[in-house]
């Protein structure tokens, strides 16, 4: 019996010690959670409760408080909030939770988190704990909401928000205004269902939205877009995750920037650009871009072709503009180029410039610094034909004054040289023998005034060409026939070179002036002994070219150039007309005559005549062609 009872005893004390134990591990975790429990007696009216539940309400442990006491702690804004909840909860026996504020003796408010149950009508039992801060992360969040909602309905660009389903949870005013969906149309929708995104753009959407949460951050791709009356929009798209894990993500915010009128710029800049690559690289003028010091960028194959320098120089960096032969024709050192640019280029000015070939070129320079001051452009335009053209034009001009002056002069000493020929015949029997010699050099003399005015006259009246083929081996045998008496009384020999050549289409009596001319002026060249080389050789296809070199003084090239000017003579006796009649007869059979000289070596004259003329009318003075 004893036995029984000891053993009972042992179990009781056994479950007393391991309650005490559960009760102190209890505290413990209260303690360590400060969290406060407390009673309410309804009878007596008092509160009991744990040391953490005085903190909590910031009042002494030692004092025994009535429901009055507690409820001056709290709030004046939640004390009715309190009572009320209260009351309701004393007639339930459910779990009731309020949240509230107390106000501390230093003046702090705190938010504190009580639940609480009635057992029976006179006894209440609850826990309260401090919930400041998570009131605080709750208002912090409700903070960044607010912000956040802000920031997307204010932005300017279209913001569309996905939820982890893939539906659009949200759009923005600026989607609203630019797309004209109203928020009910789309929100709630799949992508699948959005018409704003045209078919086969959906496997897009994914694939960045699955790129986007690879990478960890937001992902900007060029797109395509509807409005709702299905206009086509380019956007840019900015995908970025939001609350992602695990390759999961919450939300999902796009942003959407309209660049239609920029990708229109885009394109029309680079139609531009292609047409000025165009335009320069198929340019017929020399062009070419420059570094501030020199050094080559870029130039056009007009550029290669003139000057033989090609983009290779660019790639290698070794070539500079002053080190180009023809830039010492726009500038005689750096510093110089240097001041050009900074004074504004160059513009239009004509210069004559070396080709790559070692030829001269008359151009027309322009230099032009560029806006950014970060180098130069040079544009040089081949003008020869131009000047050609120009100095062509100003002979023929000049020519046509001298024929209706020569016309002029020459009808009026035609009439008194007839009469002076006639007084001559008629005094010459009536004179002796001793006067008859100087009758002779006074006809010798008039005969030469009429062959000037005959030569006056061709330059004023028009010409028609009278054409035969002839053979150029026997009208030059004819013209060296008539001349080797000269040639020979000076001990010089005429030498043939005839290649077989076919028979020309040419004014006979014309051509045979010309060469008259031409082995004449190479006989009275010469001192005495020599040697004149005549040569036939075929040109090319379509021409012949006759060549009468001599071993005479020759001439410096300021003579060289003015050979065909009218009136132009070097000899004491010349008229300065025969010359210029040859390269007259010349260029109106369509043909050249170039003239080469060394002084003390002696001169070489190169024609060059078409076999077949073309149909042809000669009008004062000019070839008309049709």
């Amino acid at each position: 019996m004893v036995r029984r009872w000891l053993s009972k005893l042992r179990r009781v004390i056994s479950s007393l010690l391991l309650s005490v134990k559960e009760h102190e591990l209890r505290r413990d975790a209260q303690r360590m959670a400060m969290l406060g429990s407390w009673e309410y007696d309804l009878e007596s009216g008092r509160f009991h409760g744990t040391r953490e539940f005085y903190v909590l309400f910031d009042i002494g442990a030692d004092e025994r408080l009535s429901l009055e006491q507690v409820l001056k702690q709290v709030h004046p804004d939640d004390l009715d909030k309190v009572k009320d909840y209260y009351r309701i909860a004393s007639d339930s026996c459910s779990v009731h939770a309020l949240d509230f504020r107390v106000v501390r003796s230093n003046g702090q408010t705190h938010w504190l988190h009580t639940r609480f149950k009635a057992f029976g009508p006179k006894r209440c039992v609850g826990i309260v704990q401090d919930s400041t801060k998570t009131h605080s992360l709750e208002d912090e969040v409700k903070l960044l909401n607010y912000h956040m909602t802000a920031f997307i309905d204010r932005h300017i660009d279209p913001v569309v928000i996905w939820d982890a389903d893939g539906r659009v949870a949200r759009v923005n005013p600026a989607f609203t205004a630019l797309f004209g969906y109203e928020r009910e149309e789309v929100e709630g929708l799949s992508s699948d269902e959005c018409g704003f995104i045209p078919p086969g753009y959906h496997l897009e959407l994914q694939g960045a939205c699955q790129t986007a949460i690879e990478q960890g951050k937001a992902l900007v791709i060029d797109t395509l877009r509807l409005k709702k009356d299905g206009t086509p929009l380019n956007m840019l798209l900015s995908i970025t995750p939001m609350a992602g894990g695990q390759n999961k993500s919450a939300t999902w915010i796009a942003i959407l920037r309209d660049h239609t009128g920029q990708q229109e710029a885009y394109r029309q800049v680079r139609e531009a650009k292609a047409e000025l690559e165009s335009f320069i690289a198929y340019n017929p003028d020399a062009i070419g871009f420059f570094h501030n010091d020199g050094s080559v960028r870029q130039v056009n194959a007009a550029f290669e072709r003139v000057f033989g320098y090609s983009n290779q120089a660019q790639a290698l960096g070794t070539m500079k503009l002053m080190e180009m032969p023809f830039a010492r024709s726009i500038a005689h050192s750096d510093e110089q180029l240097k001041g050009f640019i900074q004074c504004g280029g160059i513009q239009s000015q004509e210069i004559d410039v070396v080709r790559g070939d070692g030829t001269i070129m008359t151009g027309l320079l322009s230099m032009i610094p560029f806006p950014d001051q970060e180098g130069f452009a040079i544009i040089m335009k081949d003008v020869s034909e131009l000047r050609e053209t120009k100095d062509l034009l100003g002979r023929s001009e000049m020519l046509s004054m001298i024929g209706q002056l020569a016309a002029g002069v020459a009808h009026e000493i035609r009439n008194p040289l007839t009469s002076l020929k006639g007084f001559i015949r008629l005094i010459e029997p009536a004179l002796q023998t001793r006067e008859l010699r100087y009758l002779d050099i006074m006809k010798g003399e008039l005969d030469r005034i009429e062959l000037i005015v005959n030569e006056m006259l061709v330059l004023s009246k028009p010409q028609i060409m009278e054409l035969a083929l002839y053979p150029m081996d026997e009208l030059l045998d004819y013209i060296i026939e008539l001349l080797s008496t000269q040639a020979v009384m000076k001990g010089i020999e005429i030498e043939r070179l005839f290649d077989p050549v076919p028979p020309i289409e040419c004014e006979q009596r014309r051509i045979k002036q010309v060469f008259v001319n031409l082995l004449k002026n190479a006989i009275e060249s010469m001192e005495e002994n020599g040697v004149i080389k005549v040569c036939i050789e075929r040109a090319d296809e379509d021409n012949v070219r006759v060549v009468v070199k001599d071993q005479g003084k020759g001439m410096p090239p300021e003579q060289l150039a003015r050979l065909t000017e009218p009136f132009y003579t070097t000899k004491e006796k010349g008229n300065g007309l025969g010359l210029m009649m040859t390269a007259s007869i010349v260029e109106r059979h369509g043909g050249t005559i170039h003239f080469d000289s060394v002084v003390g070596v002696g001169t070489t004259v190169s024609v060059t005549l078409p076999i077949k003329q073309q149909k042809q009318e000669l009008l004062s003075g000019k070839l008309l062609k049709h």
